[in-house]
């Protein structure tokens, strides 16, 4: 008779080497992921729902946890025992490139994006960790979308602190920790980009603004003539246009009627918290993504801010998402206001050319862009 195989039992057979735990072992407690940096934010509805999620496994000392390039689909909180990060190397002996113990986490890229595993792990001893697979993810991520804001702050302040821990001692990395380092800095990004996307449900209740915008953005980069390379940059960098409303208090951010002024100029303020979280990135993508959140605000008539920018002195890709980003939004429906119809959005895009908007980019948009979009 042939057992027919569960989903999770398919999950559960990509974990090279592991041994099912003790049944005393299986529970995973709210707390010790709430230990973890990147969910330490979670409210603990958050964190119960992400511990059911998550599963045990253990490993014994020398095992293999996975190999450099493997099929990546899950992060690993190491709970007891110690493992080591290694690449292969031409000598006799693999190069370790760190060395963790029980709280540490590894596997995050994977997490979130399914990317091949970047190095080898080795359980040094015996070890048992928890496992946090991409599917569980982003299910919580979809059932508590109000806690995302709180995650996406954490996400940005340690990034913070990787880049000045980087700047300090830049000059004493080996080049084999620079490149975990890169690693980690890619990581960051990858967790900012999806929770800045998730936290557009704190006043878009579909969390899809980021997604459309982005693509119309690319769609009219390439319409206007820019290299499919630079455009799937921006179609990158442009989700992280609103990234400083993380510093943006939510009676400002939340408010329901007209802010008055000091909290208009609270609000502004977004711009340059935004291109602050991405500063100093050697990431092309980054800063770009970095003049977007400081620039997406300026205007081509020069009444925009933070900065009054007028003209070509706005960087294009700029000029091209601000069109995008305030196209979509006029068509999106808020808790403060209704979905305007696409043709009144399209009026209103042509008739802000010449003082918002560039005017050859709105002829662009207009001709190129908007006969692909639905009609009302």
């Amino acid at each position: 008779m042939t057992t027919r195989r569960t989903p999770l039992d398919e999950r559960e057979s990509v974990l090279r080497g592991a041994i099912a735990p003790d049944p005393e072992e299986r529970r995973v407690d709210p707390p010790e992921l709430a230990a973890v940096e990147l969910f330490a934010s979670l409210p603990q509805a958050a964190l119960a729902d992400l511990a059911r999620q998550a599963r045990l496994c253990r490993y014994a000392a020398g095992s293999t946890i996975f190999e450099e390039g493997d099929h990546g689909d899950c992060m690993h909180v190491l709970r007891s025992g110690a493992v080591k990060v290694v690449r292969p190397s031409h000598d006799e002996d693999d190069i370790v490139l760190d060395v963790l113990g029980p709280g540490k986490v590894f596997g995050e890229l994977a997490v979130l994006n399914s990317s091949p595993r970047t190095a080898k792990l080795v359980a040094l001893a015996d070890s048992i960790t928890v496992v946090v697979d991409k599917v569980g993810f982003d299910h919580v991520l979809d059932r508590h979308p109000a806690a995302v804001r709180e995650m996406l702050g954490t996400v940005a302040r340690s990034l913070t602190f990787a880049k000045e821990e980087l700047a300090r001692h830049n000059r004493a990395l080996e080049d084999t920790v620079r490149e975990r380092t890169d690693e980690l800095r890619r990581t960051h990004l990858e967790v900012v980009h999806r929770l800045a996307q998730a936290a557009e449900w704190h006043d878009d209740t579909t969390g899809r603004h980021i997604s459309r915008m982005s693509k119309l953005a690319y769609k009219l980069a390439l319409a206007a003539g820019m290299d499919r390379e630079q455009a799937e940059m921006l179609l990158q960098a442009s989700a992280l246009h609103d990234i400083g409303k993380i510093g943006i208090p939510d009676r400002v951010l939340l408010k329901p009627g007209k802010l008055d002024a000091d909290e208009w100029e609270l609000m502004k303020t977004h711009t340059t918290i935004g291109a602050q979280v991405l500063a100093g990135s050697s990431s092309p993508v980054v800063q770009m993504a970095e003049r977007i959140a400081l620039t997406h605000h300026e205007r081509w008539d020069g009444k925009g801010y933070p900065d009054g920018l007028s003209g070509e002195d706005i960087p294009l890709e700029s000029r091209i998402c601000t069109i995008t980003d305030v196209f979509d939004a006029l068509v999106s429906e808020r808790p403060y206001k209704k979905a305007w119809p696409v043709s009144e959005a399209l009026a209103e895009i042509a008739r802000m050319s010449g003082s918002a908007f560039e005017p050859w980019l709105v002829d662009v948009f207009l001709r190129e862009v908007a006969r692909d979009i639905p009609s009302d």
